[in-house]
């Protein structure tokens, strides 16, 4: 054990379970409760041959690094990505693989081809049905055969749901896509990001196989996971699942979210609690306890605050830099901010490429549009048709991606209007200059998606009121999922937490 650590007794009972206990184990951790350090110290005490599944690459890398700091080699623990590790064994059985994202859709589209009229007009909620089914490892539980298997998939996530899908024939699209299903399977030489976790299971590749799993962000698993989890983990090997169900903020991905209790069922797994966080300041952590009440803070935290502020008075805040952030349910209020600090010569950064890599595909969908007006007139009739089309179906989440998707892009637009450029070039670059990652010393915008997992001594939060829930949210799961949303933004404070009212003219999405 570390010389500078000294375990408190919840983390004491952890390592105490990983030396004489026996099994696995849901290790639930409140946000902020030195889960990292908790793990790193755990996986001295294995005896070695450890995986650590992490949620994206870059925790995987921070993870690496901090085992190196502390001596612990790749023979003994690694840290990769759930589908690094299931592409890297499927690969060592078909060296000759490629990745294409649009391996489905182009399946779709030349089936169709040779398919009934409803084949092309239901092709996207087959697509989305077949992608379900990978995350859903039918195949690996159940049959693909199993008609029950994907009415279940239509009926937990609203597909076909809109009143002019009424007569949709289900009966036809379950087999159809069934056999695109087998189809993909059956190309072996090419996979999509789906395939790199269900195709290695499903066609049972030779794997390394651990004495131990650990399972970071474990409430964001789904059935394809647990499955490949399943499939690493050495005769007798033992499984850690470290997770918070108050955190869950990614169903619309498809992860489940009862994850913990699946998990804690599939592997017959102790529960153990780490409830006191290390990061957040007593007010900060009495201000999460209306999301979630077990939260505590530790008894050497500082007080901290909670404050308000008017929109306006944040542009005299001394330390808009890199200390702070500020957060917003949405990306469409941060792309507006950040215009306005660099107006006023306060640098910042939007976070997330994607996101400017999306808003680059979406500002240059139509070639015949080639000033801002033109573009602002197809958005708006494609935002118009996208979101009612979402809605119909039922699925909210997409409409709350694509009406902030276009209302982003719309601030771009009047930005580059007001700089009178006028061109598809000027927005793209001018969002490539906001979106950049990798760049340090400024202060930060991010979405509270995009903020999950990292931590700041100051965190603004831009209009929680008129933001948070999101009104697309109208199912429960998604209403419970906004709620973790509040939680997460809360908790990313590691002195300050200061919440920031609306702008008086503020259009929301």
């Amino acid at each position: 054990m570390s010389k500078t650590f000294t375990p408190s007794p919840q983390q004491a009972d952890f390592l105490h379970w990983v030396t004489d206990g026996s099994g696995s184990c849901i290790l639930e951790a409140v946000a902020g409760a030195g889960k990292t350090t908790t793990l790193i110290e755990s996986i001295k005490l294995t005896g070695g041959n450890v995986a650590i599944l992490a949620y994206n690459k870059k925790i995987a890398d921070e993870i690496s690094g901090k085992l190196k700091e502390r001596g612990i080699d790749w023979k003994q623990a690694r840290a990769g990505t759930v589908h690094s590790l299931g592409f890297g064994a499927y690969r060592k059985s078909y060296p000759n693989v490629k990745v294409d994202g649009h391996k489905v859709d182009n399946m779709l589209e030349a089936a169709c081809v040779n398919a009934n009229a409803w084949a092309a007009r239901y092709s996207p909620g087959i697509a989305q049905m077949v992608s379900l089914a990978k995350q859903r490892a039918i195949g690996v539980v159940g049959s693909i055969s199993d008609a029950k298997l994907w009415h279940d998939i239509i009926d937990h996530f609203d597909l076909f749901s809109d009143e002019k899908d009424a007569d949709a024939p289900i009966d036809d699209i379950i087999p159809f896509a069934q056999s695109v299903l087998r189809a993909s399977n059956a190309q072996t030489d090419l996979i999509d990001f789906d395939d790199m976790v269900y195709l290695p299971v499903l066609l049972k590749v030779r794997f390394w196989r651990f004495a131990w799993i650990f399972v970071d962000e474990a409430q964001d698993t789904n059935p394809a996971r647990r499955a490949l989890v399943r499939a690493l983990l050495a005769p007798g090997g033992r499984v850690v699942a470290v997770g918070d169900r108050a955190q869950a903020i990614y169903g619309f991905t498809g992860a489940d979210a009862d994850s913990l209790d699946l998990i804690a069922s599939d592997f017959s797994a102790a529960r153990l609690p780490l409830t006191t966080t290390y990061r957040c300041p007593k007010a900060v952590v009495d201000f999460a306890q209306q999301w979630v009440s077990h939260i505590q803070a530790h008894e050497s935290a500082p007080e901290g605050s909670v404050s308000n502020i008017e929109f306006e008075d944040l542009f005299g805040r001394n330390d808009l830099d890199a200390s702070s952030v500020v957060l917003c349910r949405l990306n469409k209020p941060l792309v507006s901010l950040a215009f306005s600090l660099i107006r006023r010569g306060i640098a910042c950064k939007v976070e997330g490429r994607d996101i400017g890599n999306g808003l680059i595909k979406l500002a240059t969908k139509w070639k015949a549009a080639v000033t801002l007006h033109g573009l602002e007139t197809r958005l708006q009739k494609w935002r118009e048709s996208q979101v009612t089309r979402a809605l119909a179906q039922k699925k909210e989440s997409i409409a709350q991606s694509i009406a902030d998707q276009v209302d982003t892009l719309q601030v771009v637009i009047d930005d580059c209007r007001e700089r009178r450029q006028d061109s598809i070039d000027a927005v793209v670059s001018r969002i490539r200059q906001i979106f950049e990652d990798n760049i340090s010393g400024m202060l930060t915008l991010s979405s509270i998606h995009k903020s999950k997992g990292r931590e700041w001594p100051t965190v603004y939060w831009l209009d929680r009121v008129g933001t948070c829930p999101s009104k697309y949210a109208r199912q429960r799961w998604q209403q419970e999922q906004e709620r973790n949303l509040c939680y997460v933004a809360a908790t990313r404070a590691m002195g300050s937490l200061v919440e920031v009212h609306a702008p008086r003219d503020v259009d929301r999405v």
